[in-house]
Formats: structure tokens, sequence, C-alpha cells
């Protein structure tokens, strides 16, 4: 499957804040004296799971909307069950082994992928209509929504 335009340029958006942010939380946990190598593997399986978790979500709507309604409905409800499990092991092994990952950076850095999501969605607004922008409206999708707020 080609992957859409859309697709690549929104999770280069996703990963580009992603980094920032994940750059701030690096540097305060430096400044709070609390930076360990755990921090970082953390921040790298949090922020990495949030990028995967996006990418996967733009795949799957782009290949729903190719399809009728029903079929698209059931690839995007597999597509959320699945990428949540994927979240959940992830994040699981995480917290297991507080030897390799520091719990709060994984959990931290878990939530910059949305936070890019919701800050893109602001600053795309149509000023004239005041629609959202398309990783807002996906977004809506997935969680079963019909485009209404």
């Amino acid at each position: 499957m080609k992957i859409d335009p859309t697709v690549k340029k929104e999770t280069i958006y996703v990963c580009v804040v992603t980094l920032i942010l994940s750059m701030l939380m690096e540097s305060v946990f430096l400044i709070l004296r609390q930076w360990h190598l755990t921090v970082l593997f953390g921040n790298l399986v949090g922020a990495g799971t949030g990028i995967l978790n996006f990418f996967l979500l733009g795949l799957s709507v782009q290949k729903a909307v190719k399809n009728e309604e029903t079929r698209a409905k059931e690839i995007l409800r597999a597509s959320h069950a699945l990428r949540y499990a994927l979240m959940v092991i992830l994040v699981l092994i995480a917290i297991l082994i507080p030897s390799v990952f520091n719990m709060w950076a994984t959990l931290i850095s878990l939530l910059f992928a949305t936070i890019a999501v919701y800050t893109r969605a602001i600053f795309n607004k149509d000023k004239k209509t005041g629609t959202a922008s398309a990783p807002a409206a996906a977004d809506n999708a997935d969680n079963g929504g019909d485009g209404e707020e």
C-alpha cells in the first residue's frame, strides 16, 4: 500500500513536535537532577509508541476511505483495538522494567503525539468556516464520532 502524502506530512509534523517536547522533558529532568539513562529510554519508548500509533491511525483511515461505510467502520474498529493493545503492551513493558525505563518519562512522552495532533488542529482551523483539520477529523472518526462536536 502506498502511503498517502497527507499521512506522511502529518506524521512528520507529529514527529517534530514530539521531538521538541521530548527535548523539553529531558531538560526538565536534567534541571531537577533526576535525569538517568532510564529517562532517555522511557522517553524513546513513549514517544516512539505515540508516533507509531498516529502513523498506524493514518494508514487505517487511508485504507478505510477506500471502502464502503460498514467495511470502513470495521477497519477503524480493528485498527483502534490493535493500536491500543500495542500501546498497552509497550507501556506495561516499560513500567515492569524500571531498571531500563523511567515510568514517568514513558507515560509523559506517550502524550506528546496527542498534544501534537491537538495543536495542529488548533492552528489549522479554517478561519472562514470554523472546520477542523484532517488530523482532528481523523481522531474524531477513530473515536467513533460522526464529525459533529
